[in-house]
C-alpha cells in the first residue's frame, strides 16, 4: 500500500473512531462545550462518518489504482480534519464547563498532524490541467470565497466592538475567536493568493484553488449540517435562514468540487509535463 493510500485509511479510521466516541454515538468523549456547540459537534461527527471517512477510503482505493484524482478526493477530508481538530482542543471551556475531552488530547493532536501530513501528500500528487481561458473564472471564485468568509464575520465583529455582542458570540467567545482566526488568518489569504496566482499563471495557483474548493465543499457541508442539527434539536441559537444560506453555498461548492475532479480526470495536458513534438523525419 502506498503512503497516500495508507494515510487516507488511517485518517478515515481515526475520524470514525473519534466520531463514535463523541456525543453523536457513545458519549465517551464529553466535550467542555455549551449545548449549542455540542449540537455542532454532533453534526460534525455525523459529517465525518457519512462524508469525510468514505471519501478518504474511496481516495485510498483510487490511489492504489494510480488514479490522477485520488489526491483531489483525499485533500478535502484531510484539510477538514486539520481545520476542525484545533476547535476540539482549543474551543473547549476548561474552567467553566464539565467534560473530559482533555483526556483525548493525544487522539486529537494525532489526527491534526495526520490531516496536515496527508494534505501535503495529496497536494503533491494532485494533477493540474492547463486551462488558461478558465483561470479568470477560477480567480473570481477564490475572491468570492474570501469575500463570503469576511462578510460572514463583519456583523459579529461590529457587534463585539460596539459593546453589544450577539447571542452566538456570548455562547462561546473562545470558540468564535478560534474559528475566526482560522478563517480570516489562513483560508482568506490562501484564497486571495490563489486568485492572484491564477491571474498571473503562477505554477501552484491551480492546485491551491482545487484545495480551497475541496476544503470549502466539505466545510460548507459540515457547517450547513450544524445549522440543521441545531434546528432539529430546538437549539435557541438555531436559524432556519442561515441554515438555508449555508446549504446553498455547500451545494454550490460540492458541485464545483465534483466538476473540478471530473475535469482533472479527463485526458488532457498536465501542467508541468512538457509535450515533446514528434519527429516524423526519416
Amino acid at each position: 500500500m502506498n503512503r497516500l493510500a495508507g494515510g487516507a485509511v488511517a485518517l478515515a479510521l481515526g475520524l470514525g473512531t473519534n466520531s463514535l466516541l463523541g456525543p453523536l454515538a457513545l458519549g465517551i468523549i464529553r466535550y467542555r462545550y455549551t449545548p449549542s456547540y455540542e449540537n455542532q459537534a454532533i453534526a460534525l461527527d455525523a459529517v465525518n462518518l457519512v462524508a469525510a471517512a468514505p471519501l478518504l477510503l474511496f481516495g485510498a482505493w483510487l490511489a492504489l489504482r494510480g488514479s490522477r484524482i485520488a489526491g483531489l478526493l483525499i485533500i478535502g477530508p484531510a484539510l477538514l480534519t486539520a481545520y476542525m481538530m484545533p476547535q476540539y482542543i482549543l474551543g473547549a471551556d476548561y474552567v467553566g464547563l464539565d467534560g473530559n475531552n482533555e483526556r483525548f488530547f493525544i487522539l486529537h493532536i494525532a489526527l491534526f498532524i495526520l490531516g496536515w501530513m496527508l494534505a501535503c501528500m495529496a497536494w503533491s500528487g494532485t494533477a493540474t490541467i492547463t486551462e488558461p481561458r478558465r483561470r479568470p473564472g477560477f480567480a473570481l471564485l477564490m475572491l468570492l470565497v474570501a469575500a463570503f468568509l469576511v462578510l460572514r464575520y463583519v456583523p459579529v465583529l461590529v457587534s463585539v466592538w460596539s459593546g453589544a455582542p450577539t447571542a452566538m458570540y456570548l455562547d462561546s467567545p473562545t470558540a468564535f475567536w478560534l474559528i475566526a482566526f482560522l478563517d480570516l488568518g489562513i483560508v482568506v489569504p490562501v484564497a486571495v493568493c490563489a486568485a492572484g496566482g491564477l491571474l498571473t499563471a503562477a505554477p501552484l495557483a491551480e492546485r491551491a484553488m482545487r484545495a480551497v474548493v475541496a476544503w470549502f465543499a466539505l466545510v460548507g457541508f459540515a457547517v450547513a449540517a450544524m445549522g440543521w442539527t441545531m434546528l432539529l434539536r430546538q437549539d435557541p441559537l438555531g436559524s432556519a435562514s442561515e441554515a438555508l444560506v449555508l446549504s446553498a453555498f455547500a451545494a454550490l461548492f460540492i458541485a464545483l468540487a465534483v466538476w473540478t475532479a471530473r475535469e482533472a480526470h479527463m485526458p488532457g495536458p498536465v501542467k508541468g509535463v512538457r509535450n515533446e513534438p514528434t519527429d516524423h523525419a526519416s
